[in-house]
């Protein structure tokens, strides 16, 4: 289980790596890239949009997301 301080991390480190993309990427090109499990950055990602920092979006059986301007 993860604590607050390395969900944190996690967070930052999904938006830093989605500032630096111009497409839009999926969970599971998040989670390669980070390596950490997909349902770990589907979660953060989830969370993020409903703060406001992500934009998601389904295309097909894929989630993509990509940083709110």
């Amino acid at each position: 289980m993860t604590t607050n301080l390395e969900s944190d991390q996690l967070k930052k480190d999904i938006i830093l790596y989605l500032e630096k993309e111009e497409l839009p990427k999926s969970t599971q090109d998040i989670a390669e890239t980070l390596s950490r499990p997909w349902h770990s950055i589907q979660t953060r990602c989830l969370t993020l949009q409903i703060a406001g920092k992500l934009i998601g979006f389904r295309v097909g059986r894929v989630n993509l997301w990509q940083i709110k301007k």
